[in-house]
């Protein structure tokens, strides 16, 4: 077996998520750029799924990403809609890129890429010195679920499924999860298995968990305050059983 990041295999990962983001996901984003303006900054863009569509509706978006495979994936899809987009690679725990924007967004989950507090203050500092004044800053988090991250070691779980566009069979995605208590990091592992086949193709991530009074504190003791915590993209407001953090802040 084949054990690498999901982030060095960027076809595949589009094939397992979706090349694109979701209406609700796109809608919501959209809603907060209008409110908020441009220009606007993508962090830990990944392969364009929010870039691409954001653009196409005339929003002046940079996207950086760390990885050089999904901002290869990126720009072949920018060209195939026909759009120029700025795409930067940089890390988001140390970036400087000489300009201010109006609103930064970090979407789908990728803080939890970052595992420790220094890595969280690090990323944090760089927003706030590229984040113009009046600008607003959105993380977009699970709200954890306690029960998922329970879930037994060694045992595989159902991802998904797609068509691998080679030869049409079915693409059967699951996992296999190990989440450290004390650390707070959910180890992952997905296996790519086409229809009749033993081989398996093994991807791993690993995602920090924020629970919700600790990103809050996070955030104050960072010199961000909350404006606003939704707990999906219709804009509910956050609570114990909605799945997601999407916090909306401003620098102090």
């Amino acid at each position: 077996m084949n054990d690498r990041s999901l982030y060095s295999d960027a076809q595949r990962y589009d094939l397992a998520i979706g090349g694109y983001a979701s209406r609700d996901q796109l809608n919501f984003y959209r809603r907060q750029v209008t409110r908020y303006g441009e220009p606007v900054l993508e962090l830990a863009c990944g392969s364009g799924r929010l870039t691409i569509p954001l653009t196409n509706e005339n929003v002046n978006i940079r996207g950086m990403d760390i990885s050089e495979d999904m901002l290869h994936l990126a720009k072949l899809k920018a060209a195939k809609n026909g759009v120029n987009i700025r795409f930067l690679r940089g890390d988001i725990r140390n970036f400087d890129l000489g300009e201010k924007f109006i609103f930064i967004f970090i979407p789908a989950q990728s803080l939890s890429h970052l595992h420790t507090r220094a890595e969280i203050e690090d990323c944090f500092a760089c927003v706030r010195r590229h984040l113009a004044d009046e600008g607003r800053f959105l993380i977009e988090l699970f709200n954890p679920s306690v029960t998922m991250l329970a879930r037994k070691s060694g045992r595989r779980y159902p991802v998904g499924q797609y068509n691998d566009s080679t030869d049409g069979t079915q693409v059967y995605v699951t996992e296999e999860v190990n989440y450290d208590t004390a650390s707070q990091v959910n180890h992952i592992q997905w296996f790519f298995r086409n229809e009749g086949s033993h081989d398996e193709v093994v991807l791993s991530l690993k995602m920090r968990q924020f629970f919700p009074q600790e990103m809050d504190a996070l955030l104050w003791y960072n010199d961000f305050l909350i404006e606003h915590k939704y707990g999906n993209y219709d804009e509910e407001e956050f609570s114990s059983d909605v799945p997601k953090q999407l916090i909306i802040c401003w620098a102090k």
